[in-house]
Parts: structure tokens; sequence; C-alpha cells
């Protein structure tokens, strides 16, 4: 038994991470430059990430100023939880139910849950990507400040390397079960992309509604001030409440001197360890009945279908048939959905639920106390959906979702130019999607008045551009076309993470520029400079695009 799952969790490790691949890399002297430009692309998050740390140092006094020290690593625990949490929605779909290995390992005889284990255990390490770099500046922060002793350090190492268990455990139960009762009927993949996007809905809005009422409940209680100087833990107490890990991982820390400390963690291992084997129990009876069909071809899918002399005499431009077959791409395959198109209207969703569960304290009350300026919201809101076309991920992911089939892209009688205007269109699509959550989102916040939207709409449209086109010269130039999972191909490619370094320095670049001017000249002037920004740069990063993609074209295997 243990030889099956030591052996599967070795194969699913190097398929996952790609080892082999990185190995021949280092061998190959012509793809050693991508190395130096993934580092140079890590360099350009770090000034992000350092100012961050900054802004936690600062949190770290706030709550030490009022006796409540231990909330700041609550906040560390609870946001990293929730980020694996939310990511693992996705990864696990993925990687439980869409991955190309599914089709060998099923006829084999082995048990769902050997599957299901080795899986789970690169998809936990995989999520120490998500989880360090949030809870450890907490953890560094909280010692360095307090002075903590070596026990301190050594509960550190142990909550962290068990951090992903208990939110990837949840995670993969209710995908289990979401993926077993909603495989019904020829239109399932259709009903699981919209019951997913409901149920990522469901939660954000749950999670915020019971941290609001949770923080109103301590604010507005009786003799509040007295009892958070008698306890120097209470808030902890309070709103850990909402997911208890996170607060014994927080009091495990806080009292690493006395028993209590050892109580909460061992409270906090021990819940992880069983919830696991109770998610490889389950795994029996719910894994097999939501994968059935996923690695199933239909073959009457296109039966009973006519085709007229008027269609096939139908003749569509290039550009719009490509875009129109990225497109169906992205909708078709439920990772990609969830991962391209979630990723643009979560946060605009964020974004209204957070106000209208905030009360007197929500984002809308604030800007009429501040009386902030039209002007600014629409560079603000300009900024966001520049900023989606970038996190969305299609333009760094546009060459590399071809996978195998990449070479059919080579032999087919298209233009370079219809190739870039085709896969920027599929990506302004998606923008467009991201542009109504957002507005629609901002009418819960602030009044908008018809100029602002379609200054949102014309600049955020036009700024995506070189955002997409950025993503695509990266991609072009290191394509990932060897995968085995359609959510290795944009959540595990590491053309994502440059390209969204890359956009990070341009969009940075611009904002720096516009805080620089913006009380020096009128508002308009600074509309007009995005727009002559933005076009420059797209009709250069075109040239550079065609360019690039003729030479790939005829390189690349």
């Amino acid at each position: 038994m243990m030889k099956k799952i030591i052996s599967l969790i070795k194969t699913d490790f190097n398929t996952t991470f790609g080892f082999s691949s990185i190995a021949y890399s280092f061998k190959n002297k012509k793809n050693r430059w991508q190395i130096i430009v993934f580092g140079l692309a890590m360099l350009s998050l770090l000034p992000t990430y350092f100012m961050m740390v900054k802004g936690l140092n600062g949190m770290y006094d706030i709550y030490s100023q009022i006796g409540q020290k231990s909330m700041f690593l609550l906040s560390g625990f609870l946001a990293s939880q929730i980020m694996i949490f939310l990511f693992g929605l996705l990864y696990v779909m993925s990687k439980y139910y869409f991955s190309n290995d599914l089709a060998h390992l099923v006829p084999l005889p082995i048990k769902p849950s050997y599957i299901l284990g080795s899986k789970f255990v690169t998809l936990m390490i995989s999520e120490y990507l998500t989880s360090l770099p949030i809870i450890l500046p907490f953890i560094i922060i909280y010692g360095t400040k307090g002075g903590e002793g070596p026990i301190y350090w050594i509960y550190s190492l142990l909550l962290a390397a068990t951090l992903p268990i208990v939110p990837l455990v949840l995670a993969s139960i209710l995908i289990m079960v979401f993926m077993k009762y909603t495989n019904i009927g020829r239109k399932k993949d259709l009903i699981r992309t919209i019951s997913a996007v409901l149920f990522l809905i469901a939660i954000v809005y749950l999670q915020l509604k019971i941290q609001t009422i949770a923080q109103k409940a301590i604010m507005q209680g009786d003799n509040f001030l007295m009892n958070l100087v008698a306890d120097s833990n209470l808030l902890v107490k309070k709103l850990g409440l909402g997911f208890p890990p996170s607060q014994w991982g927080t009091l495990a820390l806080v009292n690493n001197s006395n028993i209590l400390g050892l109580i909460n963690l061992l409270s906090f291992i021990g819940v992880g360890i069983i919830s696991f084997f109770i998610m490889i129990f389950l795994s029996e009876s719910l894994f097999f009945d939501g994968l059935i069909g996923n690695i199933e071809v239909s073959a009457s899918k296109g039966r009973g279908k006519k085709l007229s002399i008027r269609d096939s005499a139908r003749e569509t431009k290039p550009y719009l048939a490509l875009a129109k077959k990225e497109i169906i791409m992205l909708f078709k395959t439920p990772v990609y959905l969830l991962n391209a198109v979630g990723g643009v209207i979560i946060f605009p969703i964020i974004l209204a639920m957070s106000n209208m569960t905030g009360g007197d304290e929500s984002l809308s009350a604030m800007i009429d106390m501040l009386g902030v300026d039209s002007g600014l919201i629409a560079l603000a809101g300009i900024g966001l959906v520049v900023a989606l076309g970038m996190l969305n991920s299609i333009g760094a992911t546009t060459f590399s979702r071809e996978g195998k089939c990449f070479w059919i892209q080579r032999t087919l009688p298209i233009k370079v130019e219809d190739q870039i205007i085709g896969r920027v269109l599929s990506s302004l699509a998606v923008q467009v999607l991201g542009i109504i959550a957002l507005l629609v989102s901002l009418i819960f916040v602030v009044k908008l008045d018809i100029l602002i939207i379609l200054l949102i709409i014309f600049l955020g449209l036009l700024g995506s551009i070189p955002m997409t086109q950025i993503g695509m010269i990266i991609d072009i130039l290191r394509p990932m076309l060897d995968w085995n999972n359609p959510q290795k191909a944009m959540k595990q490619n590491l053309n994502v993470l440059i390209g969204m370094g890359v956009g990070t320095l341009y969009v940075g670049g611009l904002v720096f520029l516009v805080i620089k001017i913006i009380d020096r000249v009128n508002i308009n002037l600074i509309y007009g400079l995005l727009t002559l920004v933005f076009g420059i740069s797209s009709v250069i990063l075109f040239g550079v695009l065609k360019k690039l993609i003729t030479k790939q074209f005829e390189v690349i295997e």
C-alpha cells in the first residue's frame, strides 16, 4: 500500500512541478536566458512586497498600543488560510478532475483514496507558494519585535508547515460533493461553471458578513474598553470564532511559554490530521462519482446537425474566428473560466459586498466623508480595469493554452497580424465582463455620471491592450506547451508571474507619473496623456509581437 502511495506522489510531484523539464532547461544554454528573465520579474515584485511588509510593521505597532498584539498574528493566519481556501477551490477542481493523467490512473487497480491522497500532497506543497509569503511576515515581525524565544520559532515552523491542511481539506470535500451532485446531463460543464461562480460569491459574502457582525458586536459591547485592557487576547477570542484553526494557531504562538500554547498547537495540528483522514474516507464514495464523464469523449455531440450551403460558404474574418475560438476555449474549460473570468469579476464583487456589509464603516461612507473628487474616482476605475487586464492571465497564456495542438496555429493560413488582433480581442471580451462587474459594483459605492462611465470603459479597454500584449510577448518567447493539466497551463505557468512583474512596472510607472502631476495640471490633460501612452505602447508592442511571432513560429518545435 505505502509503495503505491509513494510511487503516485513521486509521479504526481514530477508532473506538477516539472523538475525534469527544469533540469533540461539548466543544461540547455539556449534556455538559460529564461532564468534571468524570471529573476528580473521576481525582483520587480519585491518593492511592492516590501511596501506591504512595511505596512504590516505599522499595523503591529497599532495593535501593540492597545494591548492586542495577538490580533496581529490572527490577521496573518486568517488572511493566509482564507487565500488558501479560495485558491484551493480552483486548484482542487483542476487537479482532482481535469488532469490528463486520470485517464491512465482510473483504469488501474488503485483506490480513489490513493489517487486523491497523492494529489493532495503535491497540492499542499504548491500552496506553500500562497501561504508562506503571507504568514511569514506576520510571524517574523511579531517574533522579532516581541523578543520571542526559541520555542516560539519551533512552534512557528510547525504551524507554517501544517497551515494549508484544513483549508485544503475543506476545499477538497466541498469540490467532491459539488462535482458529484452536478455531474448530470449534457450541460454539466455549464451547470458546474455557473454553480461554482455563485458558490464563490456566496462564500465571500458570508465571510464578509460574519466579519462585519463580529466587529460591530465587539465595538458596541458593554465595557468593551475595560475588557480590552483586562484581556490581551480578547479580539482573538472574539474574531477567531469565525475560523477556530486560525485562533488556535495564534494562541499557540502567543502562549508559547506555557501549557496553553502547547494545547492550542496540538489542537491545530491534530484537527488538520483528523480532517485529512475524514477527507480520504469520504473520497471512496465521492471521488469517482464526480469524475465519471470528465475523462470520457462524447461522440454524439455533432449528430443531428446539418450544415447548409449558406453556412459553408460564409466567410469570417481570420482574427474574429481566432478570437471566437479563444473565447470558446476559455468558457468551455471550467478551469480557464474560473481562473481568467473569475479573477476579473471576483474583485469588483468583493468591493460591492464589502461596501454592502460595512454599514457606517463602508467605503461609500468614507468617500462621502472625505469628499473624493469624481476625477479621482474615474482614474481609480481606469487603474483597476488596466490592472485586471494584467491579472486575467489571458495574454500570458494565450499560446501555452494551445498545448500539443500549437502546431495547428503554425500551419493555418492566418497572418501574424490576425493572430495578434484575435488574441487581444479575446482578452478584451473578458475585460468587458470585468468592466461591467466593476461599474455595477461602483454603483453601490459612489454615484457615477455618464462621462466617468465612458472614461472608465474607453481608457480601461485601451490600457488593457498593452497589458495583454506584454503577456503575449512573454508567452511566445517561452510557451508552456507540454502540460497534462489545463490548470498547469494557466496557474502553474511562470509566464503569468513574469507578466505580472513586467505589467506591475508598467502600471506602477504610470501611477507614479499621475501622482506627480495630478496637482499641477488639469485632469483632462491626464486623460489625454493616458490615451497617448496607451496608444503608443499598443503600436510599439504590436510591432514587437509581429516580429517575435514570425520568428518563434519558425523555430518552436
